[in-house]
């Protein structure tokens, strides 16, 4: 595992701590919470940032135009917000050899996202786009991981930096259509090849061979030399959600865990059935509201601001209402996935205020992975980077805590099964907390494992509800 980040180290609380006074906490530096700190500042709020990753994100790291045609150095530029060095674990700020206690009336987390490290068969060498970019590799052979938007525009700036690239994908189309026929003929100048519908099935002396679905004609077979693999995959930050303790849900269209928030970003408290109880001072901007494009953050961020200050007395309630009908507008022209899942996760599933958390269908963050295709599983793939735990080791306690032999097989009726199996929760599979572990192998088990044994993937964190327990007629 490379990580050069201060998510793979250990955080150490100085001796003692000051306590500040803000009436707004940033916590992250993306596009959406430098867009809210200054907005919150011109209605003369105090307001404060603190991040320990790049000012912007993982926006600023690329260079690329992004899908509204502005790279977003563009709009990183835009701000001049003070950002402060820290890290936030939940209590206190943890910057350099200081430690302050913060008191706020409102946090706002702009936490962003991470790439995950993707699980193959011979554990070939994962370089995460972030780290591949920061450290400004070059003259290398990558197999880039992901389709999306950032995974095209990593791709095409590791590429410019002088390395041999090939794009995979394991999903049965593009991610991202539009933004593929935005550069593509940057992608065919640089000899970038694209390939789709792709599964990773082994890794072995420099070489990875990929099982390509082509429709109608079966399946074909490719070898693809790489020194490494990027991955591109991301998933939302949840090391503060969950040091706070908010409960998160799997939101397949993030690929990512997520606690449930209001249009406008305000987490909301849940009760013991999984309805809302009510907003926080808690709130949720950027990748982990669901806006993974820079000028949607910005937007947001935008928008967010604006509640806060209403909340304040600041703003017009009004002014604020029609600001979000124009925002949700926005949305569901431009991404309609975000616009259903704003409407699940404030006001749940078929508007009942309960979120039903979906399957797994789709697992980016999984190269193996192919719908209905994993009869028989490798093992040999190591699911948490921070332990050196493999899926062999997590299917061997699956099997221990049911106590018997468990066959993966995807027809109707062994699923059916599998979804009374028992799953070991976070808390059985780990040692102990850390930064690594809750953003690492937190969302990659579970996703991993519902996508294996047909589960819902908060089940790994909270375990399943009683009655499910029940032998299945």
């Amino acid at each position: 595992m490379i990580c050069s980040s201060w998510i793979c180290g250990e955080i150490k609380r100085p001796g003692s701590c000051v306590e500040e006074d803000y009436d707004v906490l940033v916590v992250g530096a993306g596009i959406g919470g430098l867009a809210a700190a200054q907005e919150l500042g011109r209605y003369g709020l105090k307001v404060a940032v603190y991040s320990e990753g790049p000012r912007g994100g993982h926006n600023a790291l690329d260079g690329e135009p992004t899908i509204s045609g502005v790279s977003a150095r563009e709009y990183i530029n835009k701000y001049t917000v003070e950002v402060d060095r820290g890290v936030f674990d939940g209590e206190v700020l943890i910057s350099g050899d200081r430690c302050i206690k913060p008191k706020f009336k409102h946090l706002v987390l702009s936490t962003g996202g991470v790439e995950m490290y993707t699980p193959m068969p011979g554990s070939p060498q994962i370089l995460l786009a972030s780290e591949a970019l920061a450290a400004g590799i070059n003259g290398k052979r990558l197999l880039v991981w992901g389709t999306t938007e950032w995974g095209l525009r990593a791709a095409i700036a590791l590429a410019r930096r002088g390395n041999q690239v090939v794009i995979a994908d394991n999903s049965a189309y593009l991610r991202d259509v539009k933004y593929f026929q935005m550069v593509r003929s940057t992608l065919e100048k640089l000899g970038i090849e694209v390939i789709h519908s792709a599964v990773v099935r082994r890794y072995k002396d420099g070489v990875i061979e990929l099982k390509v679905y082509v429709g109608k004609k079966g399946t074909e077979n490719r070898r693809i030399e790489a020194d490494a693999v990027v991955s591109t995959v991301r998933t939302a930050n949840i090391y503060v959600p969950l040091r706070l303790g908010l409960k998160v849900f799997y939101s397949f269209e993030l690929n990512s865990l997520v606690p449930r928030r209001n249009s406008f970003g305000e987490v909301l408290r849940i009760d013991d059935r999984g309805k809302s109880a009510g907003g926080t001072n808690i709130y949720a901007v950027g990748e982990l509201y669901g806006a993974v494009y820079a000028h949607l953050e910005e937007a947001h961020g935008k928008l967010l601001a604006s509640y806060i200050a209403s909340k304040e007395g600041l703003e017009d309630a009004d002014k604020v209402a029609k600001a979000l009908e124009e925002f949700r507008s926005k949305i569901a022209l431009e991404v309609n996935w975000l616009y259903n899942l704003d409407l699940r996760l404030s006001r749940g599933t078929d508007y009942s205020d309960l979120y039903v958390e979906p399957n797994v269908i789709d697992a980016p963050g999984w190269p193996y992975f192919w719908p209905n295709d994993i009869d028989e599983i490798d093992g040999d793939q190591v699911i948490c980077p921070c332990t050196g735990l493999k899926l062999s080791d997590f299917m061997k306690a699956v099997e221990r805590l049911n106590k018997m032999k468990i066959e993966v097989r995807v027809t109707s009726d062994e699923v059916n099964k599998l979804r009374h199996i028992k799953l070991p929760t976070i808390g059985q599979m780990a040692k102990g907390p850390s930064p690594c572990f809750e953003i690492f192998c937190i969302p990659n088990m579970a996703i991993i494992a519902g996508a294996i044994y047909a589960q819902k993937p908060s089940y790994l964190l909270y375990g399943r509800p009683k009655q499910l327990y029940e032998q299945a007629p």
